[in-house]
């Protein structure tokens, strides 16, 4: 076989494997467009509605822990999640240009997925590069899989669905750890009829198969007359503003400030911390995640305090926004 037949062979393989790599991710992009369709009762026009669900995780202690979660959504510019865990409530309320995160210091960032859970599919502005589709069987069903190429720890997303229905029957993405990265994954079922939509009744969480929360919906409802001070911004809130557009999330600076005075990191444990980087890169708003909780990290956060981030961006333009770092913890 002379030189010409075999680059003529080579670029006919590559042609196909482009080409095949096309089809899998059209494929995989109608799959999910399908599955919003059918489950997506926050689409533009949809009516108002209530939402109410009972959720249980499993706490830092290994006990159960019980909680509700409620949602008054009107339009994608007005909006209300508020999520309660016993005595403590994060609120969050949404308008046109604008939202309002009310979070407590000790709430649970577990009961903190709950909002994420109930929108079923991520949007459409999340991008996903898909590897493969491939059929399997699924509670007594065939289902249809897309899933991404490697992403975190080179663990890859992955979404199934119903092969006849098309509605979604688990979501599956890789989630970074202090010192690990875990899979977790959720299932969805009892999907029933709401309006022009199927919205599932229950959801099962799972992190590396061992069950860790579970939310059963109990009431979802046409929501008429609306209360309009539900939309209230919270007191003591904090504002942040809403990207539609092309978003670039914060950056940590690349030689972070010498630690507090009677501090030194410690060169193992890492802890991770939430906070809001403002449009001037200052961080707020900061506290410590769980399991590290559970001990001393003052100096942690003053030392992430005097942080000077790279501010997010939305089309370019500074913007608040919210973020969750891993650090290391200190020693004293």
């Amino acid at each position: 076989m002379n030189l010409r037949i075999l680059v003529f062979v080579a670029c006919v393989a590559c042609l196909r494997v482009g080409s095949c790599a096309q089809d899998i991710q059209a494929r995989a992009e109608g799959m999910m467009e399908h599955g919003r369709q059918l489950s997506d009762i926050r689409a533009p026009n949809s009516p108002a509605f209530r939402l109410k669900a009972t959720f249980s995780f499993v706490g830092d202690d290994l006990e159960t822990v019980q909680g509700t979660y409620t949602e008054v959504w009107v339009s994608n510019s007005q909006w209300r999640r508020e999520i309660a865990v016993g005595d403590l409530r994060s609120i969050e309320v949404g308008g046109p240009d604008k939202h309002w995160l009310l979070d407590p210091d000790e709430f649970p960032s577990q009961a903190n997925k709950l909002a994420a859970l109930m929108s079923v599919l991520p949007p459409p502005s999340r991008h996903f590069h898909f590897a493969s589709i491939t059929e399997r069987e699924m509670r007594e069903v065939t289902a249809e899989c897309a899933e991404s190429k490697p992403a975190a720890a080179k663990m890859p997303f992955a979404f199934c669905f119903e092969k006849k229905s098309g509605m979604l029957l688990e979501r599956v993405s890789p989630e970074t750890r202090p010192l690990n990265v875990v899979v977790f994954s959720c299932e969805y079922g009892a999907f029933r009829k709401f309006g022009n939509y199927w919205f599932p009744r229950q959801v099962k969480c799972f992190e590396d198969r061992h069950k860790t929360i579970s939310a059963d919906v109990v009431e979802l409802s046409l929501e008429t007359p609306i209360d309009r001070g539900l939309f209230d911004a919270p007191k003591d809130a904090v504002e942040l503003d809403q990207c539609s557009g092309k978003t670039v999330f914060p950056i940590p600076p690349n030689l972070p400030p010498t630690t507090p005075r009677g501090f030194q990191l410690d060169p193992v444990a890492r802890i991770r911390v939430s906070l809001v980087v403002e449009a001037n890169g200052r961080p707020q708003n900061l506290k410590v995640l769980p399991p590290a909780r559970k001990v001393p990290n003052q100096g942690v956060l003053d030392w992430v305090r005097r942080w000077k981030f790279t501010p997010g961006k939305c089309d370019g333009k500074p913007m608040p926004m919210e973020l969750t770092i891993e650090v290391p913890s200190m020693l004293r």
